[in-house]
């Protein structure tokens, strides 16, 4: 699959819901389901495998800033989408919040779905 259309499926996917785009942790969150469906083994220890990436591509002090920025993007959508649309998209309960990790995973899931890929 070429770049430009596995960058424009993750936008796609996370227009879903109410993130705020121009923020750092939303693209880093964009590159960070493109590094996984590029290396899925990159999914087993985010902050070995994606975190160090996003900060060297970025010019991010530390990998811990990026974690940091991701998930402050995801907790701004987390309260500003509705619950039934985060529920039916993760096929969790209401009362649940998706973590990161969940978030890339099914993002990575539909994506290898949508093109038959494995």
């Amino acid at each position: 699959m070429k770049e430009k259309e596995t960058k424009e499926f993750i936008l796609k996917e996370l227009s879903k819901f109410n993130f705020k785009r121009y923020t750092k942790g939303f693209r880093y969150l964009n590159e960070a389901i493109y590094v996984c469906i590029k290396d899925n083994a990159a999914m087993d220890n985010l902050q070995k495998n994606v975190f160090p990436y996003i900060a060297k591509k970025y010019n991010e002090s530390s990998l811990l800033k990026v974690k940091w920025c991701i998930e402050q993007a995801i907790k701004t959508m987390y309260n500003n989408t509705k619950q039934s649309i985060i529920c039916e998209y993760f096929n969790i309960e209401e009362s649940l919040k998706p973590s990161l990790k969940f978030i890339i995973y099914t993002i990575v899931c539909n994506y290898e779905w949508k093109y038959n890929v494995k």
